[in-house]
């Protein structure tokens, strides 16, 4: 067996061994809702399905760069596919305004929720996209290094977001209002939450998906 096939094999194993796992986790989250094992009521998450991917979001450093490259982008960059390593679970926060008093709480529960889990803390990590098209002022600046160190900061156009979203059957409109977004560990864009969703609605959705899920 050549090595170029051999690659191939390892390559499509890798695929079903990362992407079956989440998409488990997926439909056993919507069975358990169906079945009434967890309340389906309007305040939990809306469930993007098929989900959209990690690229739709135009995350960008503050370079300019993608932040996150899609799951074949990453593969094609391996010269063996057993080098891929799963990422975590993203919690992303984005907005198109100045984070004002009440952004501020948002990223300040999302972080005691991310405390909150506990041995499963590893597994999740926090982004905030600011898709306003403007830098962030000084003091906001200033307020995220010191207070929140260990969140993402990235860039995006609002825009060009809420399109690609809306090709996935999400509707978004940053012009109302922010959105906290749930991402898998291979860059499925698969859940979000609107300013009526709180902390303990995200907490339930994300302990189900981690529950249900081995992988990040």
């Amino acid at each position: 067996m050549s090595p170029e096939i051999k690659n191939k094999l390892k390559l499509t194993f890798l695929l079903l061994i990362t992407a079956l796992p989440v998409s488990l986790a997926t439909m056993s989250f919507k069975t358990a809702i169906e079945n009434g094992d967890i309340a389906a009521t309007s305040n939990k998450g809306h469930l993007i399905n098929p989900p959209a991917d990690i690229s739709a979001l135009e995350m960008r450093d503050s370079e300019g760069n993608p932040a996150f490259l899609t799951f074949e982008e990453e593969l094609a960059t391996l010269a063996d596919p057993d080098e891929y390593e799963i990422k975590p679970w993203l919690l992303v926060f984005v907005t198109a305004k100045e984070c004002e008093t009440s952004c501020m709480e948002r990223i300040h529960y999302l972080q005691q929720l991310h405390i909150a889990l506990g041995k499963n803390i590893q597994r999740v990590r926090r982004y905030y996209i600011n898709a306003s098209g403007e830098a962030f002022r000084t003091e906001t600046a200033a307020i995220f290094r010191e207070d929140y160190p260990s969140m993402g900061i990235t860039y995006s156009d609002a825009t060009l977001l809420e399109s690609n979203l809306r090709e996935a059957g999400a509707e978004l409109s940053l012009e109302e209002q922010d959105y906290v977004i749930l991402i898998d560990p291979v860059g499925n864009v698969m859940m979000y939450y609107t300013d009526e969703h709180s902390a303990e609605d995200i907490m339930t959705d994300l302990e189900t998906l981690l529950k249900y899920s081995s992988l990040g």
